[in-house]
């Protein structure tokens, strides 16, 4: 697995289509829902990176509630009428745990749990849930082969509390 490393991800525009439901199932309906209307209005190819938001956590609110947002950056050239089929937000900004994932989009589940249940606690790092997981797309599945896909995996972060550690 690669190594994860900290950044701060910058507050972006985005159009998005939310799915509520088990991520196993939700994620490829909002992508779907996503890569439709990209198609319809002729954007896909123009369109900024794409982020899947994951906005609960599965383990406290429960898998029928968990909402994910499919979102691309707003492009700079688009029609009004196209903004009555989506919706529009601001990508949360902050500290993120980011780490690279190459390979099929299907893995990022299992990058998620090593970060958030392994990584994050040993760099002294705590979950911030108030915001939630960012998976940055960098490659179009219909343009690269399942094992040369290429994402960023990010999961926010805030510095512990103390880790029982005084100044000196």
């Amino acid at each position: 697995m690669a190594k994860a490393g900290l950044v701060y991800l910058r507050p972006v525009p985005v159009v998005y289509f939310r799915v509520q439901g088990p991520y196993s199932t939700s994620v490829n309906m909002a992508w779907t829902s996503m890569l439709h209307w990209l198609d319809t209005f002729g954007l896909r190819k123009s369109a900024g990176r794409g982020y899947g938001l994951a906005r609960d956590n599965p383990r406290v609110v429960g898998h029928e509630k968990c909402r994910y947002d499919a979102c691309v950056e707003l492009p700079s050239e688009l029609d009004p009428s196209a903004l009555e089929t989506v919706h529009t937000q601001r990508l949360p900004g902050g500290a993120y745990a980011r780490q690279r994932h190459v390979g099929q989009y299907e893995q990022i589940r299992d990058v998620v749990v090593q970060m958030r249940d392994t990584w994050a606690p040993n760099a002294g790092l705590t979950i911030d849930a108030r915001r939630p997981i960012v998976t940055i797309f960098l490659c179009d599945p219909a343009t690269v082969g399942p094992d040369q896909l290429k994402a960023d995996v990010c999961i926010p972060v805030s510095a512990a509390a103390d880790n029982g550690r005084s100044a000196a």
